[in-house]
């Protein structure tokens, strides 16, 4: 029926019911003077003024109810449940009266969590069931917010989340456009006003746009959702240092995360405890979003201001309630997928009063901004915000000094002792895993002093070789003067000179020319045996005046991760002698060179190298992977297995146990453990998402091909399977623990180059949104 139509029906039944009550009133009051007929005049007068007071408190209770329902009707344009079409005797649709609460019914979580597209879902929300699946204003809003005009709408997934159970909706493919974007946050904040409009505890009588304005009114007031149980938070925070960088961190994070807000909070900040200090960055959605709040564009303005302005006091809030008293906090906002500020918040504790009752007030919220104390922000001539100058930035070197960043490799100062025992490490310096660190260093010195001359570029170079006292570093003086000299290189091609400069060499080379050739498709016998010629040849020199064999002072390590270092360095015992590191490439040398030797057939001298790599890189799972492919082309399984089993217990990541399992996986079904393999399997695919696709595929290959004698194992039966066939489960407890240790002793000591890629490979093994949060904290910005 016609917008309009529906309009005319209810003013008809509003007369209509209007009638019927007058004319109850009427008998009423009639009934009463019949019953006082012929009684004394006192008891005839008391009826006729009761019975006339009745019809009129009736009339009167009546009237304000229609006057409220009205209202209620017309705030937010909530109508009664759409008829149901069915068809007539011709099988065209007529229309038909509402279906009664027998008929089909949904709820609402579930109808958004099992669908395919939950934009279809609530599309067919609005199109069919109305009054089905809860809220009658949630149909209203979700067609304010454009949803049912929505061409090309992608398929979306909808996700409730467990931090702040909110409704969190995502494309299953592909990039949203501007327009999209606000359209797609404007029906996530329509579910989420919703499920706040349907909690209770309103005033009676009060319509849903006023309901709808509190909602949003109350957004600098949120607080964080509290969890009975909380294992993850309760383990990463064990042991912090309070009001450290850690400590501080998590609980700034972990509060962010469990923010109720109408609309999702993407935010990102920078802390520096010593100044009392953090900075953050949060997205705020632009007017157009707020269009199931409103229909005028001025009023969305409006709204969209205020939401900033509240979303910066409440994460201010949150960032003081982190860090140690006396605190201060800047908020920056700026639009989802852009970066231009369009409002910085100054906030410390005295301030926030002022500002959370100012944020709290509608009028004063929603009007201009200007005049604010501690606030910058400006709006344009739309009624939104224009670009601000923030107070301070997340790359500020006030939050952010660059040390945080140093190499750690080139720092020989004695580790602070928290670190010292987290990681194991006597210096800074044992912390490093980039022997090219010296190289770097010195190249992003100099390189802005290089010139635009060969002549200028050539002097500047030889006077970094003679004032150094890095060999490697004087060696990459005389590559790069070579080659510019030589005409190998111009002084504009800074990329290949920086590439010469840090990367080059005679063995560096010949590994690059290796990688290609085994990456080429089909390379023949010839091409293979000259590439590895040539990476012979540049090893050769190195091999016979055993640069990097160890020593009495001195023994030489390669790590493949700042983790694998950590975990080298609590076990390994060295006698006390210093660990030196071993360039990238001969370590790629010797693996390349194992690999080529394979594909020739040439199995005991891959091996050779294999062994080589084991020695340097005794921490290092890659390495033993590498003699494990050696072992298997030799049928050598019973030592390949055990090596496997062995690189599980000192793996330092998950990444690395996964690929181990993994590989495992094949050796014990080669060795016709059948049920051990798929044990193995479901082991690599629980431990890491990287590896997951393949050994799901190959465990599905498995068991079918082995019939009813092999099935899938339940989840709690794959470790003690795996310990009952004796073979480790993979020490993921300890190194859960190793992990936040040293994580926490290297970010309260300011050393964010270690504690960052720390973070990430704890991510691995304790995947929590906070932590991620702290991940990205700890970032370079």
């Amino acid at each position: 029926m016609p917008q309009n139509g529906q309009r005319d029906d209810t003013r008809g039944r509003g007369a209509r019911r209007t009638l019927a009550i007058t004319l109850v009133a009427v008998a009423v009051v009639a009934l009463c003077l019949l019953a006082a007929e012929g009684g004394p005049n006192g008891t005839r007068m008391a009826a006729r003024l009761g019975g006339g007071a009745f019809g009129i408190a009736v009339l009167a209770a009546y009237l304000a109810v229609e006057r409220r329902r009205r209202r209620t009707e017309k705030d937010l344009g909530v109508r009664p449940p759409a008829p149901v079409a069915a068809p007539d005797d011709e099988g065209n649709e007529r229309d038909a009266s509402p279906l009664p609460r027998s008929e089909t019914r949904a709820e609402l979580d579930g109808l958004l969590l099992h669908a395919d597209d939950a934009l279809a879902a609530l599309r067919d929300l609005v199109a069919h069931g109305r009054g089905r699946a809860g809220s009658e204003v949630l149909p209203e809003l979700l067609e304010r917010a454009g949803l049912m005009s929505w061409e090309g709408a992608p398929a979306v997934g909808a996700t409730k989340l467990r931090r702040d159970g909110r409704w969190w909706l995502t494309p299953r493919e592909g990039e949203l456009s501007e327009e999209g974007r606000d359209r797609l946050l404007s029906v996530e904040a329509s579910l989420n006003v919703n499920e706040d409009l349907e909690r209770g505890g309103w005033p009676e009588g009060m319509t849903p746009e006023w309901r709808v304005a509190r909602v949003l009114a109350r957004v600098a007031d949120l607080r964080p959702v509290q969890h009975d149980e909380a294992p993850a938070m309760a383990f990463l925070s064990e042991g912090a240092v309070a009001g450290g960088e850690w400590a501080s961190r998590l609980a700034l994070a972990d509060r962010i995360e469990n923010l109720p807000a109408p609309f999702r909070i993407e935010a990102s900040f920078q802390c520096n405890v010593a100044r009392r200090l953090v900075v953050a960055d949060v997205a705020v959605p632009r007017p157009a979003c707020f269009a199931p709040f409103s229909d005028d564009g001025v009023r969305r303005a409006a709204l969209a201001r205020a939401y900033a302005l509240r979303l910066a006091v409440l994460v201010g809030r949150m960032a003081l309630a982190s860090l140690p008293a006396g605190s201060r906090a800047v908020v920056n906002c700026h639009e989802f997928g852009h970066e231009e500020t369009l409002l910085s918040l100054d906030l410390t504790h005295d301030a926030l009063d002022l500002l959370a009752a100012l944020a709290r007030e509608g009028r004063s919220a929603e009007g201009d901004l200007a005049d604010v104390p501690g606030l910058s922000a400006a709006s344009s001539g739309s009624g939104w915000l224009s670009p601000v100058t923030p107070h301070l930035t997340l790359g500020d070197e006030e939050v952010f000094p660059k040390g945080r960043y140093r190499e750690v490799e080139l720092d020989d100062s004695p580790a602070p002792a928290p670190v010292a025992r987290a990681c194991g490490a006597r210096r800074v310096s044992d912390l490093g895993i980039m022997e090219k660190a010296g190289r770097a260093s010195a190249w992003n010195r100099v390189v802005h002093e290089l010139g635009d001359t060969t002549a200028t570029a050539v002097s500047r170079l030889v006077a970094l070789r003679d004032e150094t006292d890095d060999v490697t570093v004087a060696e990459a003086c005389e590559r790069a003067t070579k080659a510019l000299v030589e005409g190998a290189m111009d002084v504009s091609d800074r990329r290949g000179l920086a590439l010469a400069f840090v990367d080059g060499g005679p063995l560096a080379d010949a590994t690059r020319g290796a990688r290609r050739a085994i990456g080429a498709d089909s390379p023949t016998r010839e091409e293979l045996s000259a590439v590895l010629e040539r990476l012979e040849g540049a090893l050769s020199p190195i091999t016979e005046m055993g640069i990097y064999l160890d020593d009495n002072d001195s023994v030489y390590r390669y790590f493949n991760s700042v983790a694998e270092r950590v975990h080298y360095n609590r076990t390994a015992d060295d006698g006390g002698r210093r660990v030196r590191l071993v360039p990238d490439e001969y370590y790629a040398a010797h693996s390349d060179a194992a690999r080529i030797l394979g594909m020739l057939g040439r199995h005991d001298e891959a091996l050779a190298h294999a062994d080589e790599l084991m020695r340097i890189a005794p921490a290092t799972p890659d390495a033993a992977l590498c003699k494990v492919r050696c072992l298997e082309e030799q049928t050598r399984i019973f030592e390949a297995a055990d090596l496997l089993s062995d690189a599980i217990a000192y793996s330092a990541t998950a990444r690395d146990m996964s690929i181990c399992f993994y590989r495992l996986a094949f050796m014990e079904w080669k060795l016709g453990r059948g049920d051990l393999s798929v044990a193995c399997y479901q082991r690599a695919i629980d431990l890491h998402g990287e590896i997951a696709g393949q050994a799901r595929q190959e465990l599905r290959d498995l068991i079918e091909a082995e019939g009813p004698r092999l099935a899938l194992l339940d989840d709690e039966r794959v470790v003690p399977a795996l310990e009952e066939g004796g073979l480790p489960a993979g020490p993921v407890g300890a190194l859960r623990v190793e992990l936040r240790d040293a994580v926490a002793a290297c970010a309260d000591a300011g050393i964010f180059s270690v504690a960052r890629p720390l973070t990430g490979a704890l991510l691995e093994l304790c995947r929590d949104d906070a932590l991620v949060g702290v991940h990205r904290s700890l970032m370079r910005p």
